[in-house]
């Protein structure tokens, strides 16, 4: 079976999302999307089609032709964003703060004490803590991050 998803699907939601990063338009032309997608324009068309099933295209900005072809879309969603890369997760997010902690523990510009806290930090949040923390990442009821 041929795996829609990351051969057609994804590189044109990829494609939506880095145009829409890097103009901030909200009716994204979809000749530029095919241009930087690399794929036929039937294959795009099916995943435009796909794409607007779940949705992870906003409605508005959309235009369709008298064919039915797509010859605008619309924005990408928030769910878009995160799987593109573009908006954080709360996993990311919590990987970061990590690494960050991991980092400041191995400066030896700080106090020793100062050092061990950061390093036991990161370790706590690596390891018991790591749920509670991805549930303050995600904000309130987990939904700051991920827009639910």
């Amino acid at each position: 079976m041929i795996d829609f998803w990351t051969q057609r699907d994804y590189p044109v939601l990829l494609a939506v999302v880095r145009l829409f990063m890097h103009t901030g338009d909200t009716s994204i032309p979809v000749s530029h999307v095919q241009r930087l997608s690399q794929l036929p324009k039937p294959d795009v068309q099916l995943a435009l089609q796909a794409l607007y099933s779940q949705p992870y295209l906003r409605e508005d900005g959309k235009q369709v032709n008298a064919a039915g072809e797509f010859q605008y879309v619309g924005a990408p969603n928030g769910e878009a964003l995160r799987l593109a890369g573009a908006w954080p997760t709360p996993e990311n997010l919590l990987e970061r703060l990590v690494a960050a902690l991991e980092s400041a523990g191995e400066d030896d510009s700080r106090e020793p004490e100062e050092r061990h806290k950061l390093k036991q930090a990161a370790l706590w949040l690596r390891g018991a803590f790591s749920q509670v923390a991805l549930g303050a990442l995600g904000g309130a009821g987990g939904n700051i991050i991920s827009g639910g």
